[in-house]
């Protein structure tokens, strides 16, 4: 029951995001929206390169990449099984993707399965805040009443951000963080098929393997920092114009 009504506040609140966005400024928010699908896309393409080259066992490199079109006859058939394999990855990753809502994103963002967005321990919180413990608190009283309960958080912080998601602050960090946690999401589901395909080819040299294992491995590890702690910056900045800070 919880957890259905977590989904429930969940979706609203993607609704009434969307509203205020498109009622802003529609065509920068169009903008926004046709250059994250865009990102997502080409993210999707270089790692489906990485991908493939691995696959046939080449180092990594554009150079390379090209040179198996010029000699696709020498590298047949496994050049169309590795190309035909990574098309079919990158539709059904970017598929994926789309498909998930913020609920199992933030669970695959913050290694969490109960409340795993990041504003569950916003009031409870040892990271430095641009505000005071006891204004934010004095303003949040249901919170401290329920003994910083984590739904409790998550749900106040939820209210203070509908009535500021317009907000230019507010809302520039929630794009840019929402673009940050899809490219780490998709750059996770790459990496895990990578450790699957290096397992299925236990054979090859670690010398190959390893300039893959540290881009796929880089990549997640860069995403998922810069993604969190984007996370952490809206839930602040939120509670930063709910308290009236920079006005």
């Amino acid at each position: 029951m919880a957890a259905g009504c977590a989904r429930l506040r969940m979706r609203m609140k993607s609704r009434q995001i969307n509203y205020l966005h498109n009622r802003g400024c529609p065509s920068q928010m169009n903008f926004l929206r046709h250059f994250h699908q865009a990102l997502v896309v080409l993210f999707a393409l270089l790692n489906g390169m990485m991908l493939y080259l691995f696959l046939l066992n080449l180092p990594y490199g554009l150079d390379l990449f090209l040179a198996t079109f010029r000699k696709w006859q020498a590298l047949s058939p496994q050049a169309g099984y590795a190309m035909g394999f990574t098309v079919v990855l990158m539709g059904m990753a970017v598929f994926t993707l789309r498909r998930l809502d913020d609920q199992w994103k933030n669970r695959l963002l913050f290694f969490r399965w109960s409340e795993p967005h990041p504003a569950r321990d916003a009031f409870l919180s040892t990271r430095r805040q641009p505000f005071g413990s006891a204004e934010l608190l004095s303003a949040f009283p249901k919170v401290k009443d329920a003994g910083f309960d984590p739904g409790i958080q998550v749900e106040s912080w939820e209210r203070a951000h509908q009535r500021h998601a317009a907000n230019p602050v507010v809302l520039n960090t929630e794009i840019h963080w929402r673009m940050l946690r899809d490219l780490y999401v998709l750059g996770l589901l790459f990496l895990i098929v990578f450790l699957l395909g290096w397992l299925a080819k236990a054979g090859i040299p670690f010398q190959l393997v390893a300039t893959y294992v540290f881009l796929f491995g880089a990549q997640v590890l860069f995403l998922l920092l810069a993604a969190r702690r984007l996370g952490f910056r809206l839930v602040d900045n939120v509670l930063g114009v709910e308290l009236g800070l920079g006005e």
